[in-house]
């Protein structure tokens, strides 16, 4: 079924991305935990232990490291495991959008004589996801263009744009794209 907005994806951890493409993550019914699973915000806790326990489809249990795990949904909402955190996908498609924060160090010596410090800070950057390579890139002018490559007429539509306006329509080629290819998602 190709995506659209009223989608409804099944609740449950993703280990892979095939597993979410299928819609098809380990049930909730199959988490075990001392959370009560009818706990609102039951998966956020869960995932923020270091390890995650589950029933197979044999019934045998099974331990994962959290940080080994693809992705979540909850509440209609999917959310990748990227840099360290679960993040929420803003846009779904064959890219999907979302943001993260990252730490940035930013090194500055006043003096020239190689005695300055490391400043670190947290920023929120945006993200794409290729859904089918799995590759998570920064969403950029440059990634985009990469990613309209598949695309050749979308490619040379954008091509044709302004740097400030490739800038500014980066969202718009980004939806371009995935009406053209859409993802398709197993049923549920």
């Amino acid at each position: 079924v190709a995506y659209s907005r009223d989608f409804e994806f099944t609740e449950g951890i993703y280990l892979t991305i095939d597993q979410f493409k299928q819609n098809h993550p380990i049930p909730i019914s199959a988490i075990v935990s001392p959370v009560p699973k009818t706990e609102h915000n039951f998966l956020d806790q869960v995932l923020d232990k270091k390890t995650v326990t589950f029933k197979d489809e044999t019934g045998q249990e099974q331990k994962l490291a959290t940080s080994s795990i693809w992705g979540y949904c909850r509440n209609r909402s999917v959310f990748l495991n990227f840099n360290q955190t679960f993040n929420r996908l803003n846009v779904i498609g064959s890219l999907c959008h979302f943001t993260s924060e990252v730490v940035v160090v930013s090194y500055q010596d006043p003096t020239y004589y190689g005695r300055g410090i490391n400043n670190c800070y947290r920023e929120l950057k945006q993200f794409i996801l290729n859904t089918e390579s799995n590759k998570v890139n920064d969403f950029t002018v440059a990634s985009m263009e990469d990613a309209l490559k598949t695309e050749p007429e979308l490619l040379n539509d954008f091509m044709k744009l302004k740097k400030k306006e490739k800038t500014n329509s980066i969202f718009i080629y980004l939806r371009k794209f995935n009406e053209k290819r859409p993802l398709y998602l197993g049923g549920n």
